[in-house]
């Protein structure tokens, strides 16, 4: 952020030496969807193999409709059924434990997605979304591209660990790190096995998260709070597509 104001140099100044727990980043955060914007397209393929193939991002993994686990790039695992040839199932479980269920109904051009995702306190955070067909077919096959997406209750909560660590924790994520640049694992039980973050920082009101699939760069966040304080803007870039994604937070 560029400023020319004095005073507001000299509170930035005092905010980059003051105390971890001083950065306006940490609190409890609450998606704001109405503000955020989803432009990653989806794209579910048959290959020659039979195998249905899924790709957001480059997030990539292979099917098939027989309700028997398959691996993803972040070590979870996805399950598909068709319950008729308009709607899917699928369950997404992470180490052995549920991390979300997904339900995708297609009429015509149009996917609407309704997923929940459980919570350590047994409640479940409902999300919505709603894509377009940009190629392909017929059925769930072709290119979609995403149109609304409502992220629900959807939060994250970052709190200072340590001299010079946080912990950044979602409904059923969480790692706990340094903000030294190295790959920390991720614990939750929505959190695949084989996925790691790592934290830097970036100024006195932001800082880097990158996230790992396998040891590769799957995806770039700076997270920047505002003047007031009172929102968090999450500017995330996947590594296969360098498109940003732009996801507004509201401080709780």
């Amino acid at each position: 952020m560029k400023n020319t104001c004095q005073a507001l140099l000299l509170a930035l100044v005092s905010a980059a030496i003051a105390a971890p727990a001083d950065a306006p980043y940490f609190g409890k955060w609450k998606v704001n969807s109405s503000k955020s914007q989803a432009n990653q397209i989806m794209t579910i393929e048959k290959e020659p193999s039979g195998n249905f193939r899924y790709e957001n991002a480059g997030f990539t993994y292979t099917f098939q409709l027989d309700g028997k686990e398959y691996p993803a790039p972040d070590g979870s695992t996805v399950s598909f059924k068709a319950l008729n040839e308009n709607t899917w199932d699928a369950t997404i479980q992470a180490n052995g434990k549920l991390s979300a269920r997904v339900k995708l109904t297609l009429s015509g051009d149009t996917i609407s997605v309704a997923s929940t995702i459980p919570q350590a306190d047994g409640k479940e955070i409902a999300q919505t979304g709603t894509f377009k067909r940009v190629s392909g077919g017929p059925g769930f096959m072709g290119k979609w591209k995403p149109t609304k997406v409502d992220a629900g209750d959807f939060w994250i909560e970052l709190t200072p660990d340590g001299s010079d660590g946080l912990k950044i924790a979602g409904p059923n994520s969480l790692c706990v790190a340094k903000f030294d640049g190295k790959p920390y694992p991720m614990s939750g039980s929505g959190d695949g096995s084989k996925q790691t973050m790592s934290f830097r920082k970036t100024g006195a009101t932001s800082f880097e998260a990158i996230t790992y699939l396998d040891g590769k760069v799957f995806f770039k966040d700076v997270y920047a709070v505002s003047a007031d304080g009172k929102v968090l803007t999450d500017t995330g870039t996947p590594a296969a597509t360098k498109k940003p994604v732009k996801t507004i937070f509201d401080r709780q």
